[in-house]
Formats: structure tokens, C-alpha cells, sequence
């Protein structure tokens, strides 16, 4: 029991530090002026909605590989909502978007945790390469869905709507 109380407080513990040093990186952000100045470098682009929430998705896939999702949300949405405020993207849609996208992440290869988590609760017979092509069926369910979502955004707004 105390080892269990033990790990528990170590991992929580971590989780804080991430997330105080998160909030101060984004605090830095904003008080520096960063996030506006790459919101105009990124405005130079003339990106459509469409291009841009791609990109964020193309940045959570690769991000996943290798951070966890807390980590991943609290480094890029510091200058996703701002773009995104700034696209007039429905946020409930690019929140749904942004969740599915951090799901794939975790699933990816190389180090997607999502996988490693599989690895170890699976019987030592069973190898990486077997759990990756375990999960891939899913995570190309996942994928179809993220683009469903993404060309059809009602899938992901209609309660929302129903309930104003």
C-alpha cells in the first residue's frame, strides 16, 4: 500500500510540474508578445480554416509520438486558440478535432504510449510489432472518425446546438 501511495504522489507530483511549467511558458507567451507575433508570421501564409486545422492536427500526430497528452495540450494550445479565435473556428468543433487528434498521437509509433501501455500489461510472448499492428485496425477507425468530424462538422456540434 505505501509503494502504491508512494508512486502515486511521484507521478502526481510530475503532473504538477508539468502543468506549472506549462502555465508559465504560456504566461511567458503572452507577456512576451510571442503568440501574437507568430500569429502574424503564421498570417503571412493566408492559410484557410481548413489548412490551419489541418497543420494542428499534423502537430498533435507527431507531438503524440513522443508526449503525453497533458504535455502536448498545454505546449500547443497556447497558440492553437489564439489562431483559432482568430480563423473564427467554432471551438467546440476544433476542440473535438483536437481531442481526437491527441488520441491518435498516443497511438502512433514509434513511442506512442498508448502502445507502450499495451506492451506492458500484455503477455511477455507478445512483442511491440504485434501490439503495433493490434492497434492499427483501430487507429485507422480513429483517423476516418477524426475526418468525418473534420468535413462534417455537425457530427461534432449537434448537441451543442440541440441543447441552446
Amino acid at each position: 500500500m505505501f509503494d502504491s501511495l508512494k508512486s502515486t504522489a511521484v507521478v502526481t507530483t510530475m503532473i504538477f510540474f508539468i502543468i506549472a511549467a506549462s502555465t508559465t511558458f504560456s504566461q511567458i507567451l503572452a507577456f512576451s508578445g510571442t503568440t501574437d507575433g507568430a500569429l502574424a508570421e503564421i498570417a503571412k501564409f493566408e492559410m484557410t480554416p481548413l489548412i490551419a486545422v489541418f497543420t494542428m492536427i499534423a502537430v498533435l500526430l507527431v507531438l503524440g509520438s513522443f508526449m503525453d497528452q497533458i504535455s502536448m495540450m498545454l505546449l500547443t494550445f497556447p497558440f492553437f486558440m489564439p489562431l483559432a479565435n482568430a480563423l473564427n473556428l467554432d471551438l467546440v468543433w476544433l476542440g473535438v478535432i483536437l481531442l481526437i487528434s491527441l488520441q491518435i498521437g498516443l497511438l502512433t509509433p514509434p513511442f506512442g504510449l498508448l502502445l507502450l501501455v499495451m506492451k506492458g500489461v500484455a503477455p511477455p510472448e507478445i512483442t511491440m510489432r504485434q501490439v503495433w499492428a493490434a492497434a492499427t485496425p483501430y487507429t485507422l477507425i480513429v483517423f476516418g472518425v477524426l475526418m468525418l468530424v473534420v468535413f462534417v462538422p455537425s457530427v461534432a456540434t449537434v448537441l451543442t446546438g440541440a441543447m441552446r
